[in-house]
């Protein structure tokens, strides 16, 4: 069975090869670049696209992308018991 562990982030920009619009996804990789992700905007894939900008995140990018998503919306917390 192949190691499918997370190696790296990235932010990926792709163009559709059908509507010729712009996809915006975060996608973990392995150490041999393959991976699954989350498409944040743009067409759904159809296997047409195009990359157009690859940006490996680190820590730093990390921890400022919870703090932003956190700030958007509050973890939830442990409600106590009546």
């Amino acid at each position: 069975m192949a190691d499918t562990t997370a190696r790296r982030a990235v932010i990926d920009v792709d163009r559709d090869g059908w509507t010729k619009n712009l996809q915006l996804n975060i996608v973990t990789l392995d150490e041999n670049s393959s991976g699954m992700g989350y498409r944040l905007a743009g067409p759904k894939y159809n296997g047409s696209s195009t990359n157009l900008l690859r940006v490996e995140l680190d820590e730093r990018d990390a921890a400022e992308i919870r703090a932003a998503l956190d700030a958007a919306f509050p973890p939830a917390t442990p409600t106590a018991a009546a």
